[in-house]
């Protein structure tokens, strides 16, 4: 009798355990969908890995909110500069096959490879592609890539051309532009291209058979999540073209199997695919970042890159972590190696919630009591942000004065423009109006030019990620048109960099 009463109170405790276990994961789960409202977005999908296994999955909201198809954990995202870490782990598997050297110039590998300082190109090396340190400005040379129809080949090509920003090795600056140049040293050293080797080396060993290089790779009966720019449903957008540095397309359920394979120090099931001193090598601080103010109040005391990975401690623990953000895509991946824990947030949206759920998770799964709503506290970021764009607005609408009239013929301003590094741009005339496109990427950065006051005219791209910007021609003492430049204020994309030259 004894023994049974024990069973049975082992069995009621352990009911008691379960059952606080499901109550705190309903919270949890209530917690999430009552954030992806409060910031109206249409889908979110999150899982979450601890101790080799998945603790968490869920997908909320919709693949095509106008036709309220259901998320689904299996549904496909971009997943933008998360492909980073791919890349870099690649350069890494080529080091371990002895076809690689950390230190290996870049020029050793890329015949012709050269830059603005023709210096900085015959120092650069393997490692310098792939921890922010080139010298190139956050973002510089973007512009390159996105929407273009330039190949990497040419990206890497016209680049070349591109001023930098700081002295090599001195300054964080978060570059795209090298991660698509690792990627063509894969293609040269493997003898395939970056797109078919991580699908070899990477996603067939993992099992990520839901994952692709290219959304060419779609078929119909692929759940896709779509795109939602500004709220509204937006295209599938092909980003072949950004190769190593964003071009990645997968699901949550594909990325908890990436999420194990670096818990798990680069080994999968009996296979290393990661020497170790290479995995540590991948997660260790190669290029310092200031801690910011929230940072400091969040007890965040040391920021930085690895090789694919952002690095920061939280709560005491290492974490590594990344972003990544196309139009209509954010997401989040992080790593806390000491907790065995990690994971994955994909949306459809374009706001900052895969963040806040960062730290929200990785205060749960660790049961930190703390205080912090961080959904909340982004939400509050997201409004002043906003406020302070509308503000902006407003203020250039006021200073406007309309009353100034060009000095410039129309008709003298039709023609084609050169920029040293982008390339061609043209003023055409179709019926009575003035038509602005940058060639190379006509598709969606494209505008009738409406007059906005003197030589300046406001343009508005087909492509609603960007707001609405301005070109302003200049003249010389002869009265011709000398170049135009191009004033469209965003975070992502350096329009102002571009000094369009007239050509004819």
């Amino acid at each position: 009798m004894r023994n049974y009463k024990l069973l049975l109170s082992s069995f009621a405790v352990l009911l008691t355990f379960n059952s606080f276990a499901q109550k705190d994961l309903k919270e949890y789960e209530s917690y999430i969908d009552q954030a992806v409202k409060d910031f109206e977005l249409p889908g979110l999908a999150i899982s979450i890995v601890h101790n080799d296994e998945v603790k968490y999955q869920e997908a909320f909201g919709f693949e095509n909110e106008p036709k309220k198809t259901p998320l689904k954990t299996e549904s496909i995202f971009g997943i933008a500069s998360l492909s980073k870490a791919f890349t870099a782990t690649s350069v890494a598997m080529l080091v371990d096959d002895g076809k690689l050297d950390w230190d290996d110039k870049v020029q050793k590998h890329l015949k012709g490879f050269t830059l603005s300082d023709e210096y900085v190109a015959s120092q650069l090396t393997i490692e310098d592609l792939l921890c922010h340190r080139s010298g190139f400005g956050t973002f510089d040379g973007d512009l390159l890539w996105y929407g273009t129809d330039f190949t990497r080949e040419e990206i890497v090509q016209k680049f070349s051309k591109y001023e930098m920003t700081y002295d090599f090795r001195t300054d964080y600056g978060y570059q795209n532009i090298m991660f698509i140049i690792a990627g063509e040293v894969v293609e040269e050293v493997s003898g395939m291209t970056w797109d078919a080797f991580v699908e070899q080396r990477i996603f067939k060993p993992l099992a990520m058979s839901n994952s692709y290089t290219s959304i060419s790779q779609y078929t119909k009966k692929t759940s896709i999540a779509m795109p939602h720019v500004k709220g509204e449903l937006d295209d599938l957008r092909n980003y072949d073209n950004s190769g190593g540095a964003a071009a990645l397309s997968s699901n949550v359920e594909d990325l908890s199997k990436w999420i194990k394979f670096w818990l798990n120090n680069g080994i999968v099931g009996e296979d290393t695919l990661l020497n170790a001193g290479t995995h540590r090598k991948l997660l260790t601080l190669h290029t310092s970042i200031p801690p910011s103010s929230f940072d400091r109040r969040n007890g965040i005391e040391f920021k930085g890159y690895a090789q694919g990975w952002f690095l920061m401690d939280y709560d005491g623990d290492k974490v590594a972590h990344h972003g990544g953000g196309l139009p209509g895509f954010i997401s989040k991946i992080f790593l806390v190696p000491s907790q065995n824990l990690g994971g994955i947030i994909l949306t459809n949206g374009e706001t900052s919630l895969p963040t806040a759920l960062m730290y929200k998770s990785i205060d749960e799964f660790k049961e930190n009591d703390l205080e912090t709503d961080w959904a909340a506290t982004y939400l509050d970021y997201k409004k002043r942000y906003e406020a302070y764009l509308a503000k902006k607005v407003e203020d250039r609408e006021v200073k406007r004065d309309a009353s100034l009239k060009s000095n410039i013929e129309q008709d003298l301003l039709v023609g084609t423009y050169l920029d040293k590094v982008y390339g061609e741009a043209e003023v055409r005339k179709e019926g009575g109006d003035l038509v602005f496109s940058m060639i190379g990427s006509k598709e969606i950065f494209t505008s009738k030019m409406t007059h906005w006051q003197q030589n300046t005219y406001e343009i508005e791209f087909k492509d609603k990620f960007l707001p609405k910007g301005y070109l302003t021609f200049n003249v010389n003492a002869n009265g011709e048109v000398v170049n135009l430049k191009v004033d469209l204020p965003n975070p992502d994309f350096h329009f102002y960099k571009l000094d369009f030259i007239r050509q004819n």
